[in-house]
């Protein structure tokens, strides 16, 4: 085993790339700025109304809202309704509904909740359902897809963010679509009311309900108040920082920028609350960037008086004071009453969680779904469609519609080839240097040739942990032994170029900078691999490479091959996700592998299936990170070689148990 040192750069480079980034970002900022006339804008609007539709995923036909009442808690002025209503097709949603007494009409107000795992039913959301029923307003607060009552586990309360929220991108849906999609539901019951006045809904919420709060605002013209809390930042601050991936809108910044987003609303009146004590994502300047070129549109729509921002000073959260705020917006927008100023708030009580809870004996209902019940039901039959015999594959068409969906923007050539560092340690000559894939995008490898190397092969070693844990593989020792050249590469965001360090999910950050910017990681890895081939090979002829990855690479490496018809010689790869299929549990691979609607094209059988050259499949594993049994192994071989057979490939694809150490 070597015990080399595989650092290449004397000083960490590990923001080198966080920065390229943060640039796209801002060249991105730059290009969206706000129109001069009413007649431009309304142009725009319907342009970027258009593009966040097909981005945000699909919005089914309205069905019935079918409510269903699962209890009702009376108290001083008010009661509060325990129900479900139906959003989508056999998929309902846990809701409170808070109902002044008296007859109405009385406004009604959609309360929608950040990341708080019990959901509407967390204190601190509770308080505004009481808070706006004692004020005289019908108050509706949903729990988010994934949290409060809508969990893996029916009576445990979870995140829905990280892994699970993002895994909805296999289907072509995102979990910021489909959380507007409840709302404009929530607010389809709440007109639905005869105590509520139709033509008078409000919504507000903070940190992820504030988000929320903007979209449906944005994107439902019946909403005549907002006021999101702590939410507002703009775009180009979202990237390489840290916020939900119930925030993240694929390709969002090549669409628009947060101020269009806010200039949406226009004409209804909009009211944004923002912390000064937030983190670098919705820090106030970075608010008030957005605030400013969105009141331009409220300019041309001769309604400046209905958009105002008030930054206090708290930290991220929804206060008290931030609470009195928002009661004298929708006095006056909702009630006629008051200039819009803060107002007193009367007393609020605090109830047992439990109490609050449409199902507390735990036992939910099948038409409220979490997340993964949501995906086992719906992934299943997509994959089905996309591969079904009467489908024609052709090669060419799937590689097209593959690099479309990974992003890959060309064809991989290097830009460049920095100076090498020549040493030698345990009788292996290494050579450390620095790729640029792209511009502004710097990659460490380290090139190791043992004495006496024989024939012309190189294996490019991909490890998701990076160079220096593939160095240690008893596999690449092996490979040297055999007298070939191994090239170990830290990817983006891996060894010396992780500048990612969130605890919440293995690429977090770095998975949703990427989307955003209209990239996916998998389609960027890809990019990456083909240009350090490239460098590799420095135009000379007669070379031989070979691939070699463990774990989330492993898809990388795959598409890598597959888009060059000759170039590698073998694809070998250990730990690799079976298929995009969810079925029982959390996904557990690291966010990089995330693929908006990689399940309407096909799954990873399909992509081994367009390699040309020899593929190993060591020990592939299910998205819960479980072994595949004899069985399913032998099913997947199978399955793979039949659409190899089908796209007229060689198909020469092996599956072995055992894990490659």
């Amino acid at each position: 085993m070597l015990t080399m040192n595989t650092t290449v750069w004397q000083e960490s480079g590990a923001n080198l790339l966080r920065e390229t980034l943060r640039q796209e970002a801002r060249k991105w900022h730059q290009a969206h700025q706000p129109p001069v006339t009413l007649a431009a804008w309304k142009t725009q609007r319907e342009h970027v109304l258009a593009a966040l539709h097909k981005a945000a995923g699909t919005v089914p036909d309205a069905v019935p809202l079918d409510v269903c009442v699962h209890g009702e808690l009376r108290q001083d002025g008010y009661r509060i309704r325990k129900l479900t209503y139906q959003s989508r097709p056999g998929f309902r949603v846990t809701a409170n509904l808070y109902l002044p007494d008296g007859k109405g009409p009385f406004p009604g107000v959609l309360g929608v909740h950040g990341h708080w795992s019990q959901g509407k039913i967390a204190a601190r959301v509770a308080a505004r359902g009481h808070l706006l029923a004692k004020s005289g307003f019908v108050a509706l607060l949903v729990d988010a897809f994934g949290s409060g009552e809508r969990g893996t586990k029916p009576g445990e309360f979870e995140y829905h963010g990280g892994k699970l929220g993002i895994s909805l991108l296999s289907l072509g849906e995102t979990l910021l679509g489909m959380q507007v999609v409840d709302n404009m539901r929530g607010i389809d019951l709440l007109q639905s009311l005869d105590v509520v006045n139709p033509d008078r809904i409000g919504v507000t919420g903070a940190s992820g309900g504030g988000n929320q709060t903007m979209w449906v605002a944005a994107l439902d013209p019946r909403v005549k108040a907002a006021v999101p809390v702590v939410s507002v930042g703009t775009f180009e601050s979202y990237v390489t920082n840290c916020n939900c991936v119930c925030e993240v809108l694929p390709g969002g910044l090549p669409i628009a920028e947060e101020w269009a987003i806010l200039g949406l609303c226009a004409p209804n009146a909009l009211l944004i609350l923002n912390s000064l004590l937030d983190g670098p994502t919705f820090v106030a300047q970075e608010m008030i960037r957005s605030f400013n070129a969105a009141r331009e549109v409220y300019r041309l729509h001769g309604c400046i008086d209905k958009i105002a921002y008030q930054a206090i000073q708290l930290p991220h959260g929804y206060w008290p004071e931030m609470q009195r705020y928002m009661l004298g917006w929708f006095k006056l927008w909702l009630k006629d009453e008051g200039n819009g100023l803060p107002c007193e708030t009367p007393a609020i009580p605090e109830l047992p969680e439990r109490d609050l809870m449409c199902f507390p004996d735990g036992k939910r209902p099948a038409d409220v779904p979490s997340i993964v019940e949501y995906l086992a039901a719906q992934s299943p039959s997509l994959r089905k469609r996309a591969l079904a015999p009467a489908v024609k594959l052709e090669r060419k068409t799937e590689l097209t519609a593959l690099r479309e969906l990974l992003k890959v923007r060309d064809n991989g050539r290097c830009v460049r080839r920095g100076p090498a560092v020549v040493g030698e340690t345990q009788g292996v000559t290494f050579r450390k240097f620095s790729v640029e894939t792209e511009p502004g995008v710097l990659l460490p490898c380290v090139l190791l040739e043992p004495k006496g190397a024989r024939g012309s092969t190189t294996v490019l070693a991909l490890h998701p942990q990076g160079k220096d844990a593939a160095a240690k593989t008893q596999t690449v020792e092996t490979l040297l032994s055999e007298g070939k050249r191994v090239c170990l590469v830290d990817l983006r965001n891996q060894g010396e170029t992780r500048w990612d360090t969130s605890t919440i999910h293995p690429d977090h950050d770095a998975a949703r900078a990427a989307l955003w910017l209209g990239h996916t990681m998998l389609g960027d890895t890809v990019q990456d691999i083909l240009a350090v081939k490239d460098a590799l090979a420095d135009g000379r002829r007669g070379q031989l490479f070979e691939l070699l990855a463990w774990g989330e690479p492993g898809l990388a490496a795959l598409a890598a091959a597959a888009a060059l018809t000759t170039e590698f010689a073998k694809v070998t790869v250990s730990g690799l996700l079976s298929t995009y299929v969810v079925t029982d549990s959390v996904p557990l691979q690291g966010m990089s592998i995330a693929v908006p609607g990689i399940l309407h094209w096909g799954d990873v059988g399909l992509l081994a299936a367009l390699v040309p050259c020899p593929v190993a499949v060591f020990a592939p594993v299910s998205p819960a990170g479980k072994a595949l049994t004899k069985p399913e192994l032998a099913a997947w071989q199978k399955e793979a070689r039949a659409l190899a057979k089908r796209l007229g490939t060689p198909g020469q694809i092996e599956t072995r148990p055992d894990v490659l150490a």
